[in-house]
């Protein structure tokens, strides 16, 4: 029974729903976040699980885990499962209950029926791991009398500075001095270039020097300007583009599809003598399909859009010829 709990805990990390034949189904259901008002907390998004006793049909999803993982066949890994599933009822029936490690609890009620409590800490989900809830009680809105109240009990802070006023009387005296100080000089020569520097205290001269400094710039920038500007390349033509080759050729069959799967991890050359042999019987419907993450080759027969033609499709042919037996509905994604 520990393979079956491991099987479906995987599972359920990609799927909504997994099926035991002969047992009944575990879906998962999503719940979001929400706020406890009674304890002030918000409980992050979970996913939790729920059991059906009615949904005893099989799916072939779990059977296709066990062949993935024991490389088997189809019957094989079926008859693995029944097996699993009998001795789990055993248990229910001398014990009353079993736990699912990391699902929940199954257990017989009253009259006989299966009920199922789920795991406290949820099914693991990668994309909700880590979050936890926290505690936020709610804002307080003070009134206006609250706040006069704590206005009073501060009493407020008196700072006094004190400034004599013979400081600020000296102050001013000083910067008198430095402000008369620059604005009057005192003539030592009567030549022109002290009355020029005189001058200068009171209107700004622009020397002489600084404007012959600007001639040889502008001469530059002339001569700059003078310089012919670089000559393009031509651009070269571009070369006549290749003429795209043809899309392929769409696949005959749909991208999402059922079909009945006849044999399962065979050899390329078994799977086309085996369809050689159905062809000699009439049934030319037969094919090769590669598929899955580890490339699973198996020998399919037909291309139904629902489940229920597949199924209707597989009655008949059982009818008509022994080679479809063990043949089962296939899901094709």
């Amino acid at each position: 029974m520990k393979e079956l709990e491991r099987h479906i805990e995987i599972l359920l990390l990609h799927n909504d729903c997994v099926i035991v034949p002969g047992l009944g189904g575990f879906m998962a259901h999503h719940i979001d976040a929400r706020y406890d008002e009674q304890d002030h907390m918000f409980i992050p998004p979970i996913r939790t699980l729920g059991f059906n006793p009615q949904l005893t049909l099989n799916d072939s999803l779990l059977v296709q885990s066990y062949i993935e993982a024991y490389d088997i066949s189809y019957p094989e890994a079926l008859r693995r499962i029944e097996a699993e599933v009998e001795e789990l009822r055993s248990h229910l029936e001398t014990d009353g209950s079993y736990e699912l490690n990391d699902i929940g609890l199954l257990q017989l009620n009253e009259e006989g029926k299966l009920e199922f409590e789920p795991c406290e800490s949820g099914i693991l989900t990668p994309e909700l791991y880590g979050l936890s809830s926290f505690e936020m009680p709610p804002l307080v809105t003070e009134t206006p009398q609250a706040d006069a109240d704590k206005a009073q009990e501060v009493s407020p802070r008196e700072d006094t500075i004190t400034i004599k006023m013979s400081w600020l009387r000296n102050a001013v005296a000083v910067a008198a001095a430095i402000i008369a100080f620059l604005m009057i000089s005192t003539p030592v020569s009567n030549s022109d270039k002290m009355s020029a520097v005189q001058q200068s205290g009171f209107i700004n001269v622009a020397p002489t020097h600084h404007a012959e400094s600007q001639q040889p710039k502008a001469a530059a920038a002339e001569a700059v300007a003078d310089v012919p500007a670089p000559i393009q390349e031509a651009e070269a033509e571009p070369a006549p583009s290749e003429p795209a080759p043809p899309a392929p050729a769409a696949q005959p069959e749909e991208a999402h599809y059922f079909c009945l799967a006849m044999a399962s991890q065979v050899t390329e050359k078994n799977a086309k003598t085996f369809i050689g042999q159905l062809s000699d019987k009439g049934f030319t419907d037969a094919r090769i399909l590669v598929s899955g993450a580890k490339k699973i080759r198996r020998v399919v027969y037909g291309t139904y859009a629902t489940e229920a033609e597949a199924v209707s499709a597989l009655k008949a042919l059982r009818k008509e010829s022994r080679l479809f037996k063990d043949t089962w509905v296939l899901e094709v994604k």
